[in-house]
């Protein structure tokens, strides 16, 4: 028998796939996890628990599903649009930072009626340039929505096209669209899947980009049809016009060079990979593009590396092949970048519905997580994710999610935000703390024991942060009138509270190899007895050899009465496991409730049978 000492500082490997649990030499794997639920890893290898969602609508018709389109109007003026059937509605910060539904004149919800039902509204593509969102549908046309004021926009099924294409007509129209250099790129009718249309430059009367006058002047839009296989499966505007097709990724610019204007005399079509791509919107992070394979398992990042001289898309999911799910309908469905203050692409498991996120820093962190958000839903305990969408407000990239609960026996759907990482100013301050998911946060000027303001959670337990106190959950209760109603345990009285779901976090260590007198130890018997955890700001905590098995290792004393305030711990932590010895020598550790936690590394006590 002989004890060692294995550490891990920093966890930048994010999840990884089981089928790399044998490659414990790899430096990669020693930064990594088997599970990362509900979790996020930060650019700097630290683990923080995942921030809740906040409660912000449901939509229009819970029967149906939505769409979500976000639309920058300039730094101050930024909405998310809910797109449902024939309607689209708006979403904005107020100036007081509140995130909600823009109403009329009259205190009504206020929405525009749009040609796209149900099924279509996943059809179009769109692309803003300034107060007008451009949109195209294959088998509907083209379309324009203008905003003129919060409250005040207009759609637009018809707008005019200055020598429109003769082919743009009936259910042929283009499929795809982006703006690059001032001009629109348009693409793929159902029967020219590879031709490509490009509007004319701006002149003194200003942007044309609706005209598709063509000629041989610089000026003049272009018509052409790439050499490529495949069709065109999505358009992106960077230091070249990107492109994906069902056989390869390319870029087309002016022939002499990559930021070369395209005209009608200088066009440079390029191949530059072979992977296939989904016809999914991509995202970008500076001079890197993210797109699905076509088989939506993989995300692969397509840019230029100088040290091939050569643009390359190489698969990002290589170490977490298992993150779109499993099986046939194990696939992602839409990408979204969140960009500040947490660089994190996030996709949508078509399968399951459960969120994905890639924490990412150039070269260096590709940290895969998986997040089940709080409720149930299809036989599942977490809500089913169905679409995402990222836009900048109130100081930061919010990423919104269109979510399905069971709620009160009912199917709805529910537009959320996910909130703020936790920042707190000092080692008190947990009232800021945001871990609940479809929660609402409740200040008041006097102190309250009853609260009637989750309707949208009617009949569900919901946790409970009262004055920075975790206290027992609770029932929402109908108060014959509709309201959701609350009272707090044990007569205990707050001025803020957040009420909301609960969503519990966990992770699983990797197998290990401690090394044996022998050489190897991964196939001799160990028994993990403790570990030593290096924590940040952390007031909740649970630690054990499985899910199953996880014991209590919070910091309240047997002295901490219900509703007390417990000050979070920074520092290194000694837990025992009490492990039973097998030959992977894993453990594992989460929580639940509304308590932060945060982990910057671990070291774990080994046991061996040499």
């Amino acid at each position: 028998m002989s004890v060692r000492l294995l550490s891990q500082f920093g966890f930048d490997g994010g999840e990884v796939s089981p089928k790399f649990a044998g490659n414990s030499d790899l430096e990669r794997y020693q930064r990594s996890l088997a599970l990362c639920e509900n979790i996020i890893v930060l650019p700097q290898g630290i683990l923080t628990r995942r921030p809740g969602t906040r409660f912000i609508s449901e939509v229009k018709d819970s029967s149906k599903r939505v769409r979500l389109v976000p639309f920058e109007y300039s730094a101050d003026d930024t909405y998310m649009l809910e797109f449902g059937d024939s309607y689209v509605r708006f979403y904005r910060a107020d100036d007081e930072g509140n995130i909600g539904v823009i109403r009329d004149g009259s205190d009504a919800i206020y929405e525009v009626t749009t040609p796209y039902d149900e099924t279509e509204i996943f059809g179009f593509d769109y692309q803003q340039v300034e107060d007008t969102l451009y949109l195209t549908h294959p088998a509907i046309g083209i379309a324009t929505l203008t905003r003129t004021d919060h409250a005040n926009w207009a759609f637009n099924s018809s707008p005019t096209i200055t020598d429109k294409p003769a082919e743009w007509t009936g259910t042929n129209w283009p499929a795809y669209i982006t703006e690059h250099q001032q001009r629109l790129v348009l693409a793929a009718t159902p029967a020219k899947q590879r031709k490509m249309w490009v509007s004319m430059t701006p002149n003194t009367s200003g942007p044309r980009l609706l005209t598709f006058t063509t000629g041989t002047n610089d000026e003049n839009a272009l018509v052409f049809n790439i050499s490529a296989k495949g069709a065109i499966a999505w358009l992106a505007s960077g230091r070249a016009l990107y492109l994906g097709t069902t056989d390869e990724a390319r870029t087309v610019s002016g022939a002499g060079g990559f930021y070369e204007p395209i005209t009608p005399s200088s066009i440079l079509n390029r191949d530059h990979a072979n992977d296939r791509s989904a016809a999914i919107k991509p995202v970008r992070k500076n001079n890197s593009f993210f797109f699905l394979s076509k088989s939506q398992k993989r995300v692969h990042e397509f840019n230029y590396s100088f040290e091939d001289d050569a643009f390359n898309a190489p698969d990002i999911t290589e170490w977490a092949e298992h993150i779109a799910g499993a099986g046939k309908n194990g696939k992602i469905t839409k990408l979204a970048i969140a960009r500040d203050p947490v660089p994190i692409i996030w996709g949508v498991r078509g399968g399951d519905g459960q969120l994905v996120a890639m924490t990412y820093k150039e070269n260096s962190v590709y940290a895969w997580t998986r997040h089940k958000i709080g409720g149930s839903y299809g036989g599942n305990d977490w809500g089913k994710v169905e679409d995402i969408g990222t836009v900048f407000m109130d100081g930061r990239d919010v990423l919104w999610i269109q979510v399905v609960r069971t709620i009160n026996e009912q199917t709805v759907r529910y537009l959320e935000i996910l909130e703020d990482f936790h920042d707190p100013e000092n080692d008190t301050d947990i009232g800021s703390a945001r871990y609940l998911d479809s929660a609402i946060s409740h200040d008041a000027e006097t102190a309250f024991t009853t609260f009637d303001g989750l309707a949208h959670l009617m009949g569900e337990d919901v946790e409970l942060l009262a004055d920075g106190a975790a206290l027992p959950a609770v029932a929402v209760t109908d108060d014959g009138e509709g309201n959701g109603v609350i009272e707090l345990p044990d007569g205990i009285e707050a001025v803020e509270l957040v009420a909301g779901l609960n969503a519990p976090f966990y992770a699983q260590t990797l197998p290990i190899d401690p090394g044996s007198a022998q050489g190897s130890g991964r196939s001799k018997k160990k028994r993990v007895t403790e570990a030593s955890l290096d924590l940040l700001n952390t007031s909740v905590l649970q630690i054990g050899k499985n899910r199953e098995t996880l014991r209590d290792a919070s910091f309240m004393t047997t002295q901490t009465l219900v509703g007390d305030l417990v000050p979070m711990f920074t520092g290194i932590e000694a837990l025992s496991i009490n492990d039973v010895f097998d030959e992977d020598g894993t453990f594992g550790f989460g929580g639940d409730g509304p308590l932060p936690c945060n982990i910057r590394a671990f070291v774990q006590r080994i046991t061996t049978g040499d």
